[in-house]
Parts: structure tokens; sequence; C-alpha cells
């Protein structure tokens, strides 16, 4: 804490934490207030924090909201025909979102905001026509709420942990899409894979680890895949209720798909035969590494169901990201292929950071966070920066996973105790709602013992597993500190 300075709403500083008594941090955040001695802005929020003075202030249990942008509109007059605004500049330049107006007026020689001559360029205004005297351009801004629970006040690190009350979407994006079973790399194939018998090994393949499903898997391409096209093959790695359903036939049954890089299809329905011709792509299994090889060949299980390690998650990347949305059908404005596995996502929802009060957005800290990892990366854990999480089953009170202590890191040692509002809670306490109904909400702890399967909250609150392909409820935690 030794440089942490307090500031007031333009940043200015106005002292080190350094020497002071928290009698005088005090007095400088109610006279942050106005004298009011209530918390009346994000910056004051966070200098509380910063002093070590929150708890004073604000209480585990308690509730934050934060006003999201959801919609600009513009009416000119006089001289002025038409004017559109862009919403990512306007929202930087006035630096708050909520529900009001801003009047821009035109005195005969500057455009005015407030008594205040501006350049409606850096507010993101473009105009058609001549302005005259009098003219006025009006930007109507609407906005909605979004609730945050304080979770956890970590008096130690002075870090406050929020978590949005209800969930942000339900069935819109999935943890992990499905992933190719093979991806071509330029290092492989630096003019793409041409066409031509391609095989498959599988090696203890079947979801189960079983050996039933394995043998040497033959297709035939018509068409080249392009660097950083993808295979898939519609049965491998698919669980069966039933074990005798686990056979040579069922894979047989099923069929390959190429793909281009940005995930569409090239060619579809290619059979599936045992044999040993055609060039060999590598060795695929369920989720255990010692039976996979090949850095181009992926996890039979991945290949049906998606990835389970947080690092590489879709809702992550929608967390973290301030994009707008994407066209109708184009590859989501705020994806990334992160692993040459990633099957590319189409939508057009913005990143949830785009519209979110930008007051609020300084304040949000990356903080690294533990994640315990499956079989298929090597079990343990690994330690990620995290802007915006999704919770762990140890922050939400259920426990270790796989006796890892999945919680934030500090000086490479983990918290030891879950979020405070969660520690020792009941089922009832961890449901979260989607429009007023209890829903299911994903967790980014893996269940270790598959490539495949994220852990997730039952509308009841209890925690469960299900494949990484579901699109369940998603919600936002944070710190600030």
């Amino acid at each position: 804490m030794s440089n942490r300075l307090f500031t007031d709403d333009t940043g200015k500083e106005i002292a080190s934490a350094n020497g002071r008594t928290a009698d005088a941090i005090e007095t400088i955040a109610i006279a942050l207030s106005g004298g009011e001695g209530k918390i009346t802005s994000f910056k004051m929020l966070l200098n509380l924090i910063r002093g070590g003075l929150i708890s004073r202030w604000l209480h585990v249990g308690e509730q934050i909201p934060v006003n999201k942008e959801s919609g600009l509109s513009v009416t000119v007059t006089g001289g002025i025909t038409a004017a559109t605004v862009d919403e990512d500049v306007f929202m930087a330049a006035t630096g708050h979102a909520g529900t009001a107006a801003y009047e821009f007026a035109y005195d005969g020689a500057a455009w005015t905001l407030n008594g205040e001559a501006v350049e409606l360029a850096a507010y993101g205004i473009s105009l058609t026509g001549t302005p005259a005297s009098g003219d006025t351009v009006v930007v109507h801004e609407t906005a909605s709420e979004i609730v945050f629970d304080v979770v956890n006040i970590d008096k130690k690190h002075r870090a406050v942990d929020l978590l949005t009350r209800d969930l942000l979407h339900y069935g819109a994006l999935p943890f992990c899409p499905s992933q190719s079973l093979f991806s071509v790399t330029a290092a492989k194939y630096p003019n793409g894979m041409p066409a031509g018998a391609y095989r498959v090994v599988g090696d203890h393949a079947a979801y189960n680890n079983g050996t039933a499903e394995d043998g040497s898997y033959v297709f035939t391409t018509t068409k080249t895949v392009p660097v950083g096209g993808y295979v898939r093959h519609t049965a491998m790695g698919l669980y069966q209720s039933d074990a005798a359903n686990y056979n040579q036939a069922r894979i047989l049954a099923g069929t390959f798909t190429t793909y281009n890089e940005d995930g569409t299809v090239l060619e579809q329905g290619l059979a599936t035969t045992l044999g040993e011709s055609g060039t060999l792509l590598g060795k695929t299994t369920a989720c255990d590494p010692q039976y996979k090889e090949g850095d181009e060949i992926n996890f039979t299980q991945r290949n049906a169901y998606g990835s389970n390690r947080n690092k590489f998650c879709v809702t992550k990347m929608w967390l973290e990201s301030a994009a707008a949305g994407a066209a109708s059908g184009a590859v989501a404005s705020w994806w990334k292929k992160l692993t040459i596995f990633d099957m590319p996502v189409r939508s057009t929802m913005p990143g949830f950071l785009h519209g979110l009060d930008p007051e609020f957005v300084s304040c949000i800290a990356k903080v690294i966070k533990r994640t315990a990892l499956c079989i298929a990366d090597g079990y343990g854990y690994e330690d990620t920066e995290e802007l915006v999480w999704l919770p762990s089953m140890t922050e939400m009170g259920y426990g270790k996973n796989n006796n890892v202590q999945e919680t934030a890191v500090f000086d490479g040692e983990p918290v030891d105790s879950p979020f405070e509002l969660f520690d020792g809670a009941s089922n009832d306490d961890r449901i979260k709602s989607y429009s007023g109904v209890a829903r299911y909400w994903w967790l980014r702890s893996p269940y270790p013992s598959n490539a495949n399967s994220e852990r997730y909250v039952y509308p009841s609150g209890a925690l469960n597993v299900n494949n990484a392909n579901n699109s369940y409820g998603v919600p936002a935690g944070l710190t600030l500190m």
C-alpha cells in the first residue's frame, strides 16, 4: 500500500495514504462526499478501500447499483438536419452512464455544454447541415441498472469483491463450445491440408476412457483445408448411458466435417472407415494425455463437449470485453482464438463491459485467481490474471476442488477462506435468477476427472457438473482495490 493515493473525481491527487491516521483519511473521504458522510462516487469508494476504511462505510451483504448504457438517440433543432453519435466516444467523454439528456448549444461561434465550449467530435457527434446561433443537439442516454452484492471485504489486502446479484444472461453463450478434433497449423501444413485420405487413431478414446471404440479411422477430403481450419467428428467422445453402446460401429456411423478458419463448413458427411491408409493426423484419446500423440490432435471429450479450462473460457472472453456487438451472423466482436482447437463463436452480443459506467470500470482491479486443472491439463492448478471473473466452488463455500483452494492469490499464496458472504452458506444463499426465474449458472471450476465437464450451480443452489458446451447463466465477479 506504500504508493496508493487518494484522488478526487478528476483524478487529482489529494493525499498519500502513507503516514495518515485513520481519522485523517476518513476526514478526507468525508470532504470528498461534500460533507454528507456517505459514499457519493465510485472514486470515493475506491479511496476508502485503499485507505483501509471501507468496513466503516460498507458491509458484506450490501448492494451496489451500477448503471449500464442501453441506448443513445439524438434530436436536433435549427439549421442542423441530422446528427449521429458514436456511443463509445460519447461514453468516454462524459465519463458516466445513466439516463440523462445532454444539450449542446451553438452560440454562433462555438458549441457549448453546460456553458463551456466543447468540440462535438470529442463526444463522437457528427452533424449534417450548417449550424446557426441558437441551434441545439440533444443526446438522450438511457441506462439499465446492474446490482452487485458485496460478497467479501478483504481488510488484509484492501480489496472488495463484488458479484452480480442476478445472472447477466441465460442460454446465450456456452462455457466453451465444442472444439475441433484436429486443427490445421502452418507448422505442419504451411499451404493448408490438401485434399486426400487421412486417418485418426483412437486409444482409450471412448468417453468413459474405455477401448471399445479404439481403431484407425480413415476419411477422405476433396477440398484443401486452409491453415487455421478445423476437422471434427460427429460421434467421437460422445457419452453413452448404456456401456454396450461404446463400440466401433457407433464411430463408423459418424462422419467427419472440415471447416475454414472462420468456422464455416467446407465439407460435411465425410464417411468414416476402418483402415491403415491415408496420412496419420495423430492419436486421440478421451482425456488422459498419456494416450494422446500429436500437438494438432485434441481429446475426444473436447471434440464432443468443449473444454473445461477456465483460462480459455468463452464466457470469460465476453465478461472481460468492452467491444460493441458484431453484425448478425458474424464472429463475436470479443471472441479470440486462444488455442488451435477453439471454434469461432458467432454472437451479436456486445462485451459485458460495453456501456458499463466508465468511472466504475476504472476502479476494477486485475487480480490473480487460482483455478484447478483437470486430468487433460495435468491436474494441479494454474493462476490467471482476471479482470472480470466467474466465482469458484471454493469462493462460493462448496470447499476445495480436487484439494485446490480456488481463490484469489496474493504474493503467491491463495486466500485461505471462501467469500465472507458464502462462508457457512446454505444452498438457498447461492441461488441466482434470470428474469425472476432461478437458473443454472456456471462456476469457473472444472470437474477434474475429465476434459469437458465444468462445475455449475443448480437452481436449488446445489453444486453439480455438466458439459462445457451447455449454455447456462453467467454472473460477473470483480474486485475493487
